[in-house]
């Protein structure tokens, strides 16, 4: 049964990264997983959701690593024992742990050192960006001697410009990614905003790939501000293989 369940849960896969990365992001599937789709709300303790994503890796629940997002910029090393806490982006040098983000609308950033072998996932909203979530991730991995030429990264599914619809409190934070509609409101480029701020410090365009996925708009994912409080949260995740060959980067 379980073996049913995990081929049945289809998954965003990233193509940027090296065969020792296994990195990806939960797809809604409604039609699995009536009514709300495939979604995980609890994971500081097992459950069926984090038990079939976790098979489906390979790896015990308590491999995933999660955290308690309160969109700020609190980026810390996690190890095989660390608990959730409050936090915004996650780094390991650890093979076989899986980073993971909880998106419903905001960006996940996957990020993967080819040198030395480090992963980070970062959880991207407006108000993350505003205060430097991208920054302070990328340069605690610069500080552990990553190069940003050796940086990969993955820019999940997220609420699009053509969609994501601001004020002017929200907007003037993002003076290059914000486009005005009328007096009121403005349409916001989360990714793009993203990538201006990865290329600035330092990372090739050629090492970001971008998700065209709108989650706003696709029903093959969860949108807070499609559903409101009945949405769920897709997982972006990100792990080492713990036999990696870094040869094949």
């Amino acid at each position: 049964m379980l073996k049913a369940m995990v081929a049945s849960l289809p998954l965003e896969l990233p193509r940027i990264f090296p065969p020792w990365i296994l990195a990806g992001v939960t797809l809604r599937a409604a039609e699995r997983f009536p009514p709300r789709g495939f979604s995980i709300d609890v994971f500081s303790s097992p459950s069926a959701e984090t038990e079939l994503l976790a098979a489906m890796l390979g790896v015990p629940w308590h491999a995933l690593k999660f955290q308690y997002q309160v969109h700020g910029t609190r980026v810390r090393w996690v190890g095989p024992t660390s608990p959730p806490e409050e936090s915004d982006g996650m780094i390991t040098a650890t093979p076989g742990l899986f980073l993971c983000v909880r998106i419903a609308d905001c960006c996940a950033v996957l990020l993967a050192s080819l040198e030395p072998p480090l992963i980070a996932a970062l959880h991207a909203g407006w108000r993350g960006i505003a205060a430097g979530i991208v920054e302070t991730g990328v340069e605690e991995l610069l500080r552990h001697g990553c190069n940003p030429d050796r940086l990969r990264v993955y820019l999940s599914p997220c609420a699009s410009v053509e969609r994501y619809v601001v004020r002017e409190d929200v907007a003037q934070l993002f003076p290059e990614s914000a486009f005005r509609l009328d007096r009121e409101f403005f349409r916001l480029d989360l990714r793009g905003e993203l990538h201006r701020r990865l290329l600035r410090l330092g990372i090739p365009e050629s090492a970001i790939e971008h998700s065209p996925g709108c989650t706003i708009g696709d029903p093959r994912y969860h949108s807070f501000r499609r559903d409101g409080s009945a949405a769920g949260r897709m997982v972006a995740f990100i792990g080492m293989r713990p036999a990696k060959s870094l040869s094949s980067a």
